[in-house]
C-alpha cells in the first residue's frame, strides 16, 4: 500500500499546488483546476498526510486517514455540485454539470479503496 500512497500524495500534492497557484494568479490553469485557494490548502494537507503515512512505520493508519479525507473532500464539492444544479432547476437556469467539475470528483475512485479498508478494520476492533 505504500506505492499507492506515495501516487495519491503526487496526485494531490500536484492538484493542490495548481489550484493554489491558479487561486493566486486569479484565472484557472484549466477547467478541472478552479482558482481555489482554500481548496487547494486542504488538497495539500491531504497530500502531507500521504507523505507521513510513507515515512511512518504505522503507514497503513495514515493512508487509511487520507483516503478518508480525500473522499469526505471529494463528496462536498459532488454535493456543492447537485446544488448548483438544484438552483439552476429551480430558477429555470441552463446549467451544465461539466461547468462544476472539479479534480476532487475526479480523484474520489482513488480514495474509495482506503477508506473501506478503514470500515473493515473498524468493524474488527472489538466493542
Amino acid at each position: 500500500m505504500k506505492w499507492y500512497s506515495a501516487i495519491l500524495f503526487l496526485i494531490t500534492l500536484v492538484a493542490g499546488l495548481m489550484e493554489v497557484v491558479s487561486g493566486l494568479k486569479g484565472d484557472s490553469i484549466t477547467s478541472l483546476v478552479p482558482s481555489d485557494v482554500f481548496g487547494g490548502i486542504v488538497l495539500l494537507i491531504v497530500s502531507a498526510v500521504f507523505l507521513r503515512g510513507l515515512t511512518h512505520r504505522e503507514h497503513y493508519a495514515f493512508y487509511e486517514f487520507g483516503s478518508l479525507m480525500l473522499c469526505i473532500f471529494s463528496v462536498l464539492y459532488i454535493l456543492a455540485m447537485l446544488a448548483n444544479g438544484l438552483d439552476a432547476a429551480i430558477v429555470g437556469e441552463e446549467w451544465n454539470p461539466i461547468d462544476d467539475l472539479r479534480i476532487e470528483m475526479i480523484l474520489l475512485p482513488f480514495a474509495i479503496p482506503g477508506t473501506l479498508r478503514l470500515i473493515r478494520e473498524k468493524r474488527e476492533l472489538p466493542p
